[in-house]
């Protein structure tokens, strides 16, 4: 749902790869999909999302956008963004 799979098959010990503090050994779309899909295991009944598609080339976002899609059914969110393909895609909501 994350899309996160796809990259951390790649990292050089794929799940057994261990994160310094800052993250700074993965990019940062690498860093929001990893955050999107913890977003997926702790359920919450409320999300905030701020620019979840910033910095992020377009495939990254196209994954971000499809993840977000799973993860604001049936929950409240709030969501801050400029990009105007993913404020497009927030306006099927309503």
């Amino acid at each position: 749902m994350a899309h996160a799979d796809h990259f951390i098959s790649t990292l050089p010990e794929a799940y057994g790869t261990v994160l310094n503090e800052e993250a700074s050994n993965i990019s940062q779309g690498q860093k929001k999909l990893l955050t999107i899909a913890r977003t997926i295991l702790a359920d919450p009944p409320i999300m905030i999302l701020d620019e979840a598609t910033s910095s992020v080339d377009t495939r990254t976002e196209m994954y971000i956008q499809e993840a977000m899609d799973h993860l604001m059914k049936g929950r409240t969110s709030f969501v801050i963004a400029h990009r105007s393909s993913t404020i497009k895609m927030l306006t099927s909501y309503w």
